[in-house]
């Protein structure tokens, strides 16, 4: 017989004769005292006694018989004949569980006593520490480059395998962490190396093995005895110099983006165009920590040569006497028209130039200066300016075309009216006017019914000549000083200035009955395509806001949809409204 028999088999079979080591009396009594699952199992491995936790619903008991995990145990004390002990998992109601089976001969040679204690608890907690200390070892391992010890004379002691800034373990353990740091650096005010105090997320730039400087974020813990005495210290270094690197191209790139947004936000404040060139002056000397800027405009072809170039009037912002070597400095840029930037060294002044490109032109070049005495120019400062040029190159560029492209920002594509934008800002002047001088005016909103039908019957571009037919009502029918704008597909607005409600009721019934026209292009006759006008009038004794404003003539037109189309509604006055 061998042990690689089924347990099935074993229980069947006679057990062989051996010298008792027990005398145990066979009954449910005496297995009772125990608190663990135990029985007394006979040759043919039926259970001849058992206490009641060797039940079936722990798995023990078939019956009569023994689970097979159980008679597997007995199988392979049964090639021993002696006291014996193996542990096995065993399923039972409550899920499987680990048990330690005690197993010993009786005194009749034949039975044997079986106790089952319980080790659950202990192989799970034994795994679950085999498993964090694992998991620990993994954690180290992914959120540090290096772990490593140093020893009461501050020297390195213990390190990971991978080593630190290309040396080797070997190298490292005996040598002193301060001969890692780079030398052009202050040192640390703390060396986590030999810290007092734990550190977390200390910043450390030490020296690769090829000279190139490396940034750590290191997190360290001291070492002390029981006598409180310090005995080294213990911590993980990360490298972070790529980190770092792409913070600085992002800080870069921020500040590029803020002076870009600064001088276009002004921009848009400046009505004339040398103001706008005036403004990108005044800037950059703020963003670039200069002394002074000039702004220099040229009309030179590339193509045609740079001795060809026409300057007019310099754009600056600084000292008059500083500005004054700003011709020759310029004059040494048409030289090298592509070149991007270029820092020239005055007697006094330490300057930054760049042209300003536009196409196959330089159409001008930007001066940026600093006193010999201040920091040199860095090629973060050089690469900003390369930004910044072009956005004043094509500022540039629009002087000659700023009448034309201030018209063209301003009007709606379609009717040649005033866009949403361009007409809101305008009302908010006027209202602000208003509330200085006292007067009234009065809006009109106005909204198409049933256009949706149009285009959908007659197409868009049916629908988009019914937009400009009624921009030419509203057009025809209003004063010069009036403001007339389309605010977006077939919503339309009215500024009637100094007008008071009875000038602007009349104003609603001439728009009425001008566009009855309007009808021929209808979707069906159950959909005709007429207006719906909301008309609000501000009155200077109150202190309406212009949203508040806005929003009564809004709301008047919304009150005409909802009460049938095609007519006008005067909002309530304002303290009414209130």
């Amino acid at each position: 017989m061998t042990t690689t028999e089924p347990a099935d088999s074993f229980c069947r079979l006679p057990l062989p004769a051996f010298q008792p080591d027990i005398a145990v009396p066979v009954s449910g009594g005496f297995l009772g005292g125990f608190a663990q699952p135990a029985a007394v199992i006979d040759g043919a491995g039926r259970i001849a006694a058992a206490n009641a936790q060797f039940s079936a619903a722990a798995g023990f008991a078939d019956g009569d018989r023994i689970t097979p995990p159980v008679a597997e145990a007995l199988l392979r004390h049964a090639t021993n004949n002696r006291q014996d002990h193996r542990t096995v998992s065993i399923e039972g109601e409550q899920g499987v569980r680990v048990f330690e089976l005690l197993v010993m001969p009786l005194a009749d040679g034949v039975q044997r006593l079986l106790i089952a204690i319980d080790r659950t608890l202990e192989v799970n907690i034994r795994n679950a520490l085999v498993e964090s200390r694992a998991r620990f070892k993994d954690l180290v391992a992914i959120s540090a480059d290096c772990a490593w010890e140093t020893a009461a004379d501050g020297t390195f002691s213990a390190i990971t395998p991978k080593g630190l800034v290309g040396y080797s373990p070997d190298r490292l353990i005996g040598s002193r962490p301060a001969d890692l740091l780079d030398p052009s650096l202050p040192p640390p005010a703390i060396l986590p190396f030999t810290t007092p105090a734990p550190l977390e997320g200390v910043e450390l730039w030490l020296c690769h093995v090829d000279g190139q400087s490396l940034c750590f974020k290191v997190t360290a813990v001291p070492l002390y005895d029981q006598s409180g005495a310090w005995r080294g210290a213990r911590g993980v270094c990360q490298d972070i110099t790529e980190f770092r690197r792409q913070q600085s191209a992002l800080a870069l790139q921020q500040n590029r983006e803020r002076l870009f947004t600064r001088i276009t936000s002004l921009f848009r404040g400046q009505a004339d165009p040398d103001d706008m060139l005036r403004v990108a002056a005044s800037t950059c000397v703020h963003g670039f920590g200069a002394s002074g800027c000039q702004i220099f405009v040229t009309t030179a072809s590339l193509a045609k040569g740079i001795n060809h170039a026409t300057y007019y009037p310099a754009i600056a912002f600084g000292n008059a006497g500083e500005r004054a070597e700003g011709d020759s400095i310029v004059a040494t840029l048409t030289d090298r028209p592509h070149q991007i930037t270029q820092v020239i060294d005055l007697d006094r002044w330490s300057v930054l130039a760049a042209p300003a490109i536009y196409g196959d032109r330089m159409v001008g070049a930007v001066l940026l200066w600093r006193s010999l005495d201040r920091p040199d120019w860095s090629e973060s400062d050089q690469q900003l300016l390369n930004g910044v040029v072009g956005q004043v190159a094509v500022t540039i560029e629009q002087r000659s075309n700023y009448n034309v492209l201030l018209n063209v920002s301003r009007t709606d594509a379609l009717t040649g009216l005033l866009n949403r934008r361009a007409y809101y800002e305008e009302v908010q002047r006027r209202f602000q006017r208003l509330q200085r001088d006292g007067k009234t005016a009065a809006m009109v909103y106005v909204d198409l019914d049933n256009f949706k039908a149009v285009n959908d019957v007659h197409g868009h571009d049916r629908g988009d000549e019914a937009l400009r037919h009624l921009a030419d009502i509203l057009r025809t029918n209003t004063r010069g000083t009036d403001l007339v704008a389309r605010l977006g597909g077939d919503e339309f607005a009215v500024w009637l200035d100094g007008a008071d409600e009875d000038v602007a009721i009349k104003r609603a019934k001439v728009f009425l009955a001008a566009a009855k026209p309007l009808t021929t292009y209808s979707g069906g006759v159950d959909k005709p395509l007429q207006m719906s006008l909301g008309v609000a009038v501000y009155d200077p004794k109150t202190r309406e806001t212009i949203n508040d404003f806005v929003s009564r003539a809004d709301a008047a037109m919304y009150a005409v949809k909802r009460g049938g189309k095609g007519n006008y509604a005067v909002a309530a006055a304002a303290d009414a409204a209130k």
